[in-house]
């Protein structure tokens, strides 16, 4: 069973992995090969997410029995959730739900009445199904490969 906790510091190449393998396992079913690498390619590696997670916001992280991260979430001041990523081997057996309902929890303790958060294609179905609306899709390219998603928003 998972259990969830707050980020520490030594959770950031933990962190880049799931986030990597998320990218390749999960979200290859709706994007191309070049799509993929271009993603992973441009987003925040170990020293990256370090300095993002020290920048203000709150993370928290599913463990397992062993404490190995297995899912990350986080929530910056103003409502924008930037990561919501679960390694495919714990993929749909709700991590991310309980990621989300900590994460929601701990914006409405702050007095937050709006989250947002842009999605991809995966991503916009879980958070379809938890109630959030799509704003509108962003069509636009990382490193002159195109791509996609989502603005999405939940009010309280």
């Amino acid at each position: 069973m998972n259990s969830v906790r707050p980020y520490r510091d030594g959770d950031a190449p933990a962190l880049a992995a799931v986030f990597e393998r998320a990218v390749r396992g999960i979200a290859s079913r709706d994007y191309a090969p070049a799509q993929i690498e271009a993603w992973i390619g441009r987003e925040p590696r170990e020293a990256r997410f370090r300095d993002k997670m020290a920048d203000g916001r709150r993370c928290w992280v599913t463990v397992d029995a062993t404490d190995r991260v297995t899912a990350f979430a986080d929530l910056e001041p103003d409502g924008h959730i930037d990561f919501l990523f679960a390694d495919p081997d714990v993929a749909g057996q709700g991590v991310t739900t309980v990621l989300l309902e900590v994460l929601e929890q701990a914006a409405r303790a702050s007095g937050l009445s709006r989250l947002y958060v842009e999605a991809s294609e995966p991503a916009k179905r879980f958070f379809v199904k938890r109630g959030y609306t799509v704003v509108e899709r962003r069509d636009f390219e990382i490193g002159g490969v195109p791509i996609h998603n989502y603005a999405m928003e939940r009010l309280f």
